[in-house]
């Protein structure tokens, strides 16, 4: 018995090196998604993010391609303007000590979003204001560039101003 246990653990052996993946390996090798793979744009869920002087709204990643890809749970996101300067950087929004971020699967043809919130009125003493032009969500295998809605940061009169970013979720079709 002991020697037909080995010969099935040689076997096994042979055809993981061989290249022969059970599903539960190929789950975990889920390549990263692409730039090209992506449409990405905003939603402003009308209207739910806006308050006094507070807005914000839902970055929207859709996965275009034949394949599943994975993507950082809580991917980078800066707002630029026409000449390529950083004016607003993402920050994690407060998370309990077990979501800790990690990456998202995005199946094909499937939408995921995540929040962005702002301080959208000047309410700080010596503040600052600035109208992003453009979002860049940096990824592992590449930037996505997209156009930024006309809004409006405000913040202290650091560079860059800094909005509150939640996690990728699967949106509701």
């Amino acid at each position: 018995m002991a020697k037909s246990a080995w010969i099935s653990v040689s076997l096994l052996m042979v055809c993981l090196f061989a290249g022969t993946v059970s599903s539960a390996q190929a789950h975990r090798a889920v390549r990263f998604c692409k730039p090209d793979d992506l449409s990405v744009w905003f939603d402003n869920g009308q209207g739910e993010f806006d308050g006094m002087s507070h807005s914000g709204a839902w970055v929207v990643l859709f996965n275009r391609s034949a394949t599943r890809c994975a993507v950082p749970a809580l991917p980078v996101i800066q707002l630029e303007n026409a000449q390529d300067h950083v004016l607003a950087i993402g920050k994690a929004a407060q998370l309990a000590p077990n979501q800790q971020p990690s990456q998202k699967i995005l199946k094909p043809h499937m939408q995921w979003r995540a929040s962005m919130y702002w301080v959208s009125g000047n309410v700080y003493d010596g503040g600052q204001c600035v109208s992003p032009t453009r979002a860049v969500l940096k990824l592992p295998l590449g930037d996505v560039v997209v156009n930024f809605p006309a809004r409006t940061l405000c913040g202290p009169s650091q560079m860059p101003l800094t909005f509150e970013q939640g996690q990728l979720q699967q949106a509701a079709r």
